[in-house]
């Protein structure tokens, strides 16, 4: 399996949410997948509205509306080993707030304290700890709801008021967070929050400085290896240049970009316990394609076989993998020629 250094995985598996909608841009879109296989995400359905769903290992699919009537829409972003997941809902006023569901069904809204006006769990683990960021009156901040609905709240730079949003992306076993804030020009900032607190800004190398630009941080595996990527703006007329990042837990950065024929503006979206990596990159003719970057350094380049070949637009075409399990199971997204996003699970 991949995820130990051994064969890639073979299968596709197609995702479909049978009430997802069937127009551009519409569809399925798994985010996450656990150890035992079961997927959770997202779906927008024929009338623009989005929802979440769970997918157990079984091939079952539950929707999730937060609360069950009168919000706007549900996004599971998080998932862990026992099936309890964790996202944000969007009330009747548009704001944003986070949940958490139990994988009984047992469903529990909440927002920090003094947040205004709302929330948005990005993360969960396997302790039962949600990690998200809020707003309030002094600016944007990060949160930790532990398992008995106790909260900390941290800011990146010590100062909320400088922040425009803070995204806490994952949260591995022993509570480091690995995430992104925007500061008020609108450049992005990786940072590492460790369990004892403390909190890093990590700017990688090469990262671009203007706005729209700069270092994006997706994920965190077990024995803190983080994930994610660097956008470097307009490079040879092609805008929005990215490059994929691995940064080791003795503090080096690893920049890089899969090194199939003409493959270029890459970005690492997941990093399992074993550090396998999955990601996109964009060929030479922009048809975005994912990759596996295994252990050992090798890669491997895929396409769900149902994916259409376009050029990359200002949405995500092509092949989306967003996640990858400690058995190298790769969930993710494709648009087909109509420009439908399906589901997959690659194992």
């Amino acid at each position: 399996m991949p995820g130990g250094g051994g064969s890639p995985p073979q299968v596709f598996t197609t995702i479909d949410v049978a009430e997802a909608g069937t127009s551009d841009e519409q569809g399925t879109f798994p985010l996450v997948v656990n150890l035992s296989g079961d997927v959770a995400g997202y779906y927008y359905d024929t009338n623009g509205f989005f929802h979440g769903f769970i997918r157990n290992a079984a091939g079952a699919i539950t929707t999730v509306d937060v609360p069950a009537t009168g919000s706007l829409g549900t996004v599971i972003e998080a998932i862990d080993s026992a099936g309890d997941t964790a996202g944000y809902y969007i009330d009747a006023l548009n704001t944003e707030h986070s949940f958490l569901r139990s994988a009984n069904g047992t469903v529990t809204t909440f927002d920090p304290p003094n947040s205004n006006p709302g929330s948005g769990g990005q993360s969960i683990n396997d302790s039962g700890t949600v990690a998200g960021g809020f707003v309030d009156a002094n600016g944007s901040h990060g949160y930790l709801r532990a398992r008995d609905g106790t909260f900390t709240t941290f800011d990146p730079t010590g100062s909320g008021a400088q922040i425009e949003i803070v995204i806490p992306n994952r949260i591995n076993a022993s509570g480091a967070v690995a995430g992104t804030y925007i500061d008020l020009s609108g450049v992005d900032h990786g940072f590492s929050r460790n369990p004892s607190g403390s909190v890093t800004i990590l700017d990688a190398p090469g990262a671009g400085t203007a706005a729209d630009e700069g270092t994006e941080l997706r994920g965190v595996n077990a024995s803190g290896t983080i994930a994610g990527g660097i956008s470097v703006g307009t490079v040879n007329g092609v805008v929005s240049t990215s490059h994929s990042l691995v940064l080791a837990t003795d503090g080096t950065y690893t920049i890089f970009d899969p090194p199939q024929s003409g493959a270029h503006s890459s970005f690492a979206e997941a990093i399992n316990d074993s550090g396998a990596v999955v990601g996109t990159y964009r060929d030479a003719n922009l048809v975005r394609h994912g990759y596996l970057r295994q252990p050992d350094g090798t890669f491997v380049s895929f396409d769900d076989p149902q994916a259409a070949q376009l050029p990359i637009s200002t949405t995500d075409l092509g092949t989306n993998p967003r996640d990858i399990n400690a058995n190298g199971a790769v969930v993710g997204f494709y648009a087909d020629a109509n420009g439908v996003r399906h589901g997959f699970i690659w194992q």
